[in-house]
Order: structure tokens, then sequence, then C-alpha cells
């Protein structure tokens, strides 16, 4: 099984676990926080219900995310971000319900902290998405071609030994620094048969742009084949210019 495979049945399990022992086994300490609480708030809080919705919300959770599970098997290619769409939106919604039933005098405190939490996270899951998906930018500048975007980087005409096109990503074996999430790809991982590489990759795209460089491989893929071509001739014409 895949990284991402392990990661989902990791969580199904973890969750479940979570749900039985909160929910069977009473060890309501598992909650953020509530092992804190004076012995009075912690009996007011079991009263209303506040440790067994969070017990709840942990079996919503694995059963959920168990049914979007089965999408993989029919070919869907989102189910994984399905799934994180679907933890996020029951984790920081049950975690403002939640605020409703705790005890009278600090429920307005937790409904704004949970409030704000929510916001704060979403919008910077958010902001690493959209520049951690983004397609690089590549331009040609006298001495340089500088590819934009997160892990972007200037490689030198100098240090550049090829540049040639694959019919596919070669497989990559762990990441070492960089950004992954669904089929997007940036920053150094291990690939095989090229070893450490920089990846701005989208696998799903076709062809990839290999570039040698002095400090090692460099995979890219563009918005349509016809600009990934672009790029390659490009650097051919730029490396085979006499040295000024």
């Amino acid at each position: 099984m895949s990284l991402i495979t392990w990661t989902q049945v990791f969580l199904i399990i973890l969750f479940s676990l979570f749900a039985y022992l909160i929910l069977k086994k009473k060890m309501y300490f598992l909650i953020s926080g509530f092992a804190t609480r004076a012995e009075e708030e912690q009996e007011a809080l079991i009263r209303n219900g506040h440790p067994q919705f969070a017990g709840r919300m942990f079996a919503v959770l694995a059963a959920g995310m168990a049914v979007l599970q089965l999408l993989a098997f029919t070919g869907f290619s989102y189910t994984f971000e399905l799934q994180i769409g679907f933890m996020f939106l029951v984790l920081f919604g049950g975690m403002i319900l939640q605020a409703k039933k705790d005890i009278p005098a600090k429920r307005r405190r937790a409904l704004i902290t949970s409030s704000a939490i929510t916001a704060v996270v979403l919008v910077g899951v958010g902001i690493l998405l959209f520049f951690g998906m983004r397609q690089p930018d590549v331009t040609f500048g006298d001495d340089s071609v500088d590819i934009s975007g997160m892990y972007g980087r200037e490689i030198s005409y100098r240090d550049i030994r090829s540049a040639e096109l694959l019919d596919h990503m070669p497989e990559i074996t762990y990441k070492e620094n960089g950004f992954e999430f669904s089929s997007s790809a940036k920053g150094w991982f291990r690939t095989e048969d090229y070893g450490a590489a920089l990846l701005f990759v989208d696998l799903r795209k076709t062809p990839v742009l290999l570039v040698e460089t002095t400090d090692g491989p460099v995979f890219l893929t563009g918005r349509t084949p016809e600009e990934v071509k672009g790029w390659q001739q490009g650097i051919e014409q730029k490396t085979d210019a006499p040295a000024q």
C-alpha cells in the first residue's frame, strides 16, 4: 500500500479507538482539558454530555472516513482530499458545537476560542494548499532559468547538463524536505533511479521535464504539454548559446 493509504487506514483506526475508549470505557481524560478541570466541573460536563459528544464525534469521523475509503476502489482520484475535507469539517464544526455543552460560566469563552482556532487553521491550510498546488512559472533570464513558487530556485545555465522530456514521473520513494498533497509534489524527494531530486510536479500531468544539473535532477510539469515543451526548447537554446 502507498503512504497515503497507510495514513488513511491509521486515521480510521485511531478515531475508532478514541471513540471506543471515550464512549465505552469512559476515559474522558483523553479529551483535551478535561483532566485539568475541577471535579465539580467534570461532573457538570458529563451531565451536559460534553465528553460523550467528543466520543460520538470520533465515531462519526471513523465511520465517515471508512465509507469514503471505499471510493478508492472505484478509481476516484480525490478520495484522500475528500477525507481530509470531511475530517476538518467534523473536527472543527464539532469543536464549536461541543463548546455549547460547556458549563455556562465558560461557554462563551469556549465558543470564541474554538471559533478563532477554526478560522486560523482553515485560513492557514487554505493558503498552504493554494501555493503548494500551483503550477510553477518558468522564466528565462540572461544567465539563469528561474522557477518560481514554493521551493522555487534559480538555475544557472552553466549548471545545466541536459533537458529531456519523460513520458511519466519516476517513482517517488519518500519525501526528504518538501510539500506533498494529492498529486502535487514540490521540494526535495528521493526518486527511483535518480536519487535525491528537486520536484515541481503534478503527478497526473505529462510530459515531465527532466533537467539534469550539477546539483542534481530537477523535474517539472506544466499546465499544458506545449508549455513544458517550450521550457525544454528554451533551456536548449540558452545552454547551446556561446558563453558570454
